[in-house]
């Protein structure tokens, strides 16, 4: 405990007062230190028995770059406060907030960079009323937030099929004839057929993926692990929706392979925590995503397509689709 820099002036005005009151015989001034003295003792006492506060964190559901949540912070105690919490930069940094206690705070967390990220300590300032008097601590409320990596927008599950697939041709046979809708490929258009019907035609192929298990593998340089993280879980998402257990081989490890919205975030889950290097199955990897200087690419057998040409859009279609 210590006092403040008003505090500071609050003293030195009465040491003063009473000082030049009894050198010069100036009762009057005593008068004037005396409450000065009360409020600082007062507020000494004040801050002694308040104490710091307890602090309690809300927990953060995990989710996107470019999404928010909202934290509170509950501080139980008496006294003014300011609350400053050390939050990492991938998630907005530390923030700070002034209360009368006891308080709930909130504050907006914007989820800026996947990994996981730390949340606290609380660094904690508490005044008298007064702000004569101050204490300081560290409060270890802590905790950790998920940011999955981006999910962009692929041209639709038939186009992932063709594009993503090896020998995807040739596990595919003609089907039927359907209306033509946006996310259809214009390549897939039944010209002959439309020009008869007076409407746009698609054809449609019959697809055996449901059954089949695609290996994905990923690697980085150092500085491209985040751009190889989202197009990883772009083309695991894509491949998931397109009826395909995916099996997920990174830097750090493998996650077996497996279907459905569990699966997903496992998948999502290990993609968010990945590092840079080498995955040690790209030899037996259906596909291969990396990442260099030059940019994010993706091996599928003797083909080597950008990524950024098989996107449809920057939207993520799994956003507030994740569970927590």
């Amino acid at each position: 405990m210590r006092p403040t820099l008003r505090g500071v002036g609050v003293l030195v005005v009465a040491v003063g007062a009473t000082a030049v009151g009894a050198q010069f015989g100036q009762p009057g001034l005593g008068a004037i230190a005396a409450p000065l003295f009360v409020a600082l003792l007062g507020a000494a006492v004040q801050v002694s028995l308040a104490g710091l506060p307890t602090v309690e964190r809300s927990s953060l559901r995990r989710g996107f770059p470019g999404e928010s949540r909202t934290l509170k912070l509950t501080a139980e105690g008496s006294g003014i406060a300011r609350l400053t919490d050390r939050r990492a930069e991938g998630v907005g940094g530390t923030a700070t907030a002034r209360c009368s206690l006891p308080a709930t705070v909130s504050f907006e967390v914007p989820f800026e960079r996947r990994g996981e990220h730390s949340l606290g300590p609380v660094e904690i300032v508490v005044t008298d009323s007064l702000g004569l008097m101050v204490t300081s601590g560290t409060v270890e409320a802590t905790d950790e937030v998920l940011v999955f990596p981006p999910v962009y927008r692929l041209g639709g599950p038939d186009a992932f099929v063709r594009t993503l697939v090896p020998d995807a041709e040739d596990r595919e046979s003609f089907d039927r004839l359907r209306e033509y809708t946006p996310e259809d490929s214009l390549r897939d258009i039944h010209w002959k057929s439309s020009a008869k019907r007076d409407d746009l035609l698609v054809t449609e192929f019959d697809d055996d993926s449901e059954d089949r298990e695609l290996l994905v593998a990923t690697r980085a340089k150092a500085g491209d692990g985040d751009a190889m993280a989202a197009a990883a879980a772009t083309v695991v998402v894509g491949a998931l929706r397109s009826g395909f257990a995916v099996e997920l081989a990174t830097p750090d490890g493998t996650v077996p392979a497996g279907f459905g919205g569990r699966h997903r975030t496992r998948l999502l889950e290990a993609l968010a925590r990945t590092g840079t290097g080498q995955s040690d199955r790209e030899d037996e990897a259906d596909v291969l995503v990396g990442a260099t200087d030059g940019g994010v690419v993706v091996h599928v057998a003797d083909r080597t397509e950008a990524f950024d040409d098989l996107t449809a859009s920057r939207e993520n279609p799994l956003v507030s689709g994740v569970g927590a």
